[in-house]
């Protein structure tokens, strides 16, 4: 998970951030819980949506 956010943190470094989103869903997906936790301070608490693992209202 560590490679995963290193990668978020250049790509939002060089201002992509569309590449940090896409590399932080990813990451999301096969994420445990506590990483997911880290992830959703960087990508925000809809990530989960955004990953289609959250249910549809």
């Amino acid at each position: 998970m560590r490679v995963y956010i290193r990668h978020m943190r250049k790509a939002i470094t060089a201002q992509d951030f569309d590449l940090a989103e896409r590399i932080g869903i990813a990451a999301y997906r096969i994420a445990n819980a506590n990483e997911r936790r880290v992830l959703e301070t960087y990508l925000g608490p809809n990530v989960a949506r955004l990953a289609g693992l959250a249910p549809r209202p």
